[in-house]
């Protein structure tokens, strides 16, 4: 009979949001399996959701394409977190970064600023009012980079009916 724990995996990933001052947030993204142990960390300006900064650390990665991820990921610090973000990251990167793990948790972690900006104005409706349409339509136009950036505000959305980028 085989030995299960040879086949055992887990995984767990974490992304965290930081405001650091008015107008920069830092967002961590970290990845623990089995086979992997990978951070990244970027510094953002808001409202124009500008990376300033990417940095990225490897613990443990048995992906040897992991390490053209770490040159490669400082190049992006200036993209603007938005739509066609993705593109752009892989347009920048080397072929062997686009598939990295690293280029994900870069993602996470810009999702993650995204996600914060949109709790942030959830906090500030009173608590016996709703969350309405109309207050993340707000929100959007208030900044329009977060158009298409998740499937809330995605076109089509009743979220962002009537805003066009």
């Amino acid at each position: 009979m085989p030995n299960p724990n040879l086949f055992a995996f887990s995984r767990s990933r974490v992304t965290s949001v930081e405001k650091l001052e008015e107008n920069r947030l830092k967002s961590v993204c970290r990845l623990v399996d089995t086979l992997n142990d990978m951070t990244v960390e970027i510094l953002v300006t808001i409202p124009d959701m500008e990376i300033v900064t990417v940095r990225a650390s490897i613990d443990r990665s048995f992906d040897t394409n992991e390490q053209a991820a770490l040159v490669d990921l400082p190049k992006l610090a200036g993209v603007r977190i938005g739509p066609g973000m993705a593109k752009i990251f892989t347009g920048i990167v080397s072929q062997a970064t686009a598939q990295s793990q690293l280029l994900f948790l870069l993602e996470e972690a810009c999702n993650a600023v995204i996600l914060s900006l949109t709790k942030e104005v959830a906090v500030q409706v009173p608590e016996d009012q709703e969350l309405t349409a109309e207050v993340y339509q707000g929100m959007v136009r208030a900044n329009i980079r977060l158009y298409n950036r998740c499937a809330a505000f995605a076109p089509g959305s009743s979220l962002v009916e009537g805003i066009t980028p």
